[in-house]
């Protein structure tokens, strides 16, 4: 069974791959490319690994969709046997087996493993320091080095991975046979390693003002979002499937009950219930599933699969939930983060549209104009569909308030130092100057003329519409032409 198993999953990386050399790259995708070539040890939304993934895949195949996917479906498959090793050692083979094989029928799992995202890192990673932890705790004092390096690489994609290490230190806490590793070296050495690998992410934080972290206020930390409650709640169904939730919550059920006599199942709980609290948190503010849900149903698959064959009564009714889940794969998953307005809006046909544009926009003789959208997605998808033609510099609308990464990129709103300065009498502001000063653009937009904002109005001295162009479901995207650009009024 392990050898049919092991050539399944090559067959499925095999298709994995195919797919993200042949799909659309979406505007998240997009902006992950523009991190790879900014990189740095963190950004606005995240840890900086998943930009480093990118840009090394860009060194083989080029600078292609593969190549920008290439890392996702290899941990695709590396999850998958990490999560086998994780169920073998609590469970047993067979049911680390299945618990790879039910996570591998996840819709939220077979997205990732096409698209660029920090989830299946950071799941692969804390897959492994769970189980790491695991052999640590049978007596093997070495392998909590090794349960640090995972974690220490998890959080190099998602700070929420560090949460693994919280689950063994609860597993020491509770459990009379573990609670004497607190008096020993080995957890410790664990924690100090996971920490070093947040060091530097913490240290970028404190440097641009703690953006993954300062938010909002603890009031909008502890309220709940109840309007967003429902649309939470229906993208876990989507991206979970409802036999998938339903198999997992009665995992749980069970596994609570047995965790009273039993020490595995105990452990398994230890270890899932701090990202299951950051789900239910994640669901109570109305984001979108991530690592957490993930990385939850991964720790529980194990557990999982030994409730479901530990009688032919459960193993019937197992195998029934696992092909209903696996048939949501065959579905379209509107409610997903790389498919935001990537299907609403086909970017590299706009994109192609807006070359031609900018060929009858511009003048003979004048400065090349330059792009602005009015959000990230669309900053990023123009930049990227347009990266292999000869496009001009593609920016987010200018803003005064840093809330995205764009904000420490360079802008067309930026000055920089000048060679000398302008006049001798105004040296402090002569020794600055703004590189698109008289220049035009071209602003991409669904905004109606009445509506567009003042940092195009009053930035620019004559703003015209130019050109529009018509979208699937009526909707239209508006190309104003901004000519002669001035820094905004103070």
């Amino acid at each position: 069974m392990k050898i049919f198993a092991l050539a399944l999953l090559a067959v499925v990386t095999l298709l994995r791959l195919w797919l993200s050399a042949v799909s659309e790259v979406s505007p998240l995708e997009a902006y992950y490319w523009m991190c790879a070539h900014h990189l740095d040890w963190a950004f606005f939304d995240g840890p900086g690994g998943t930009a480093w993934l990118a840009s090394l895949g860009s060194l083989f195949p080029g600078d292609s969709p593969l190549g920008l996917r290439l890392a996702f479906p290899i941990f695709a498959a590396l999850a998958t046997f990490a999560t086998f090793l994780l169920g073998r050692a609590l469970f047993g083979e067979i049911a680390g087996l299945w618990a790879a094989i039910a996570l591998n029928t996840l819709p939220f799992f077979n997205l990732a493993a096409v698209h660029v995202g920090p989830d299946l890192p950071a799941l692969t990673f804390a897959l492994l320091a769970g189980w790491s932890a695991l052999r640590a705790l049978e007596h093997r004092p070495l392998w909590w080095f090794h349960t640090g390096i995972f974690a220490a690489l998890a959080v190099q994609f998602h700070y929420s991975a560090i949460l693994l290490l919280a689950g063994v230190s609860v597993v020491c806490i509770l459990s009379a046979r573990h609670r004497e590793e607190w008096k020993r070296p080995g957890l410790y050495v664990a924690l100090v390693i996971a920490f070093c690998g947040l060091l530097p992410s913490i240290l970028w934080n404190r440097a641009h003002d703690w953006p993954a972290f300062a938010s909002g206020t603890l009031r909008t930390a502890l309220t709940p979002h109840w309007s967003e409650i429902p649309g939470a709640l229906a993208s876990n169904v989507s991206l979970f499937s409802l036999t998938a939730l339903a198999a997992l919550g009665f995992s749980i059920w069970t596994l609570a009950r047995s965790s009273r006599i039993h020490a595995r199942p105990r452990l398994v709980l230890c270890l899932a219930i701090p990202f299951l609290l950051l789900w239910f948190y994640q669901v109570l503010h109305g984001s979108t599933p991530g690592l957490a849900p993930l990385l939850a149903a991964a720790i529980l698959a194990g557990g999982a699969a030994h409730v479901f064959l530990a009688s032919s009564r459960f193993r019937q009714f197992g195998a029934i939930l696992l092909l209903l889940t696996a048939t949501f794969i065959l579905r379209p998953q509107p409610e997903n983060r790389w498919a935001r307005s990537a299907h609403q809006i086909g970017w590299k046909e706009v994109s192609s549209s807006v070359d031609a544009i900018l060929a009858r926009a511009q003048k003979p003789g004048t400065s090349p104009l330059f792009l602005i959208a009015p959000d990230p997605d669309a900053t990023a998808a123009l930049n990227y569909h347009l990266a292999h033609s000869a496009h001009p510099d593609v920016f987010l609308r200018e803003s005064q308030d840093a809330s995205n990464q764009f904000a420490l990129w360079p802008r067309y709103d930026d000055f920089v130092p000048a060679e000398k300065p302008a006049d001798d009498f105004f040296k402090l502001e002569g020794s600055t100057t703004n590189l698109y000063l008289g220049r035009s653009a071209l602003y991409l937009t669904d905004e109606e003329p009445d509506d567009l904002p003042q940092t195009i109005t009053a930035a620019f001295g004559h703003v015209t519409a130019f050109a529009t162009l018509e979208l699937p479901g009526s909707r239209k995207l508006r190309v104003y032409l901004c000519e002669d650009y001035q820094t905004m009024p103070l």
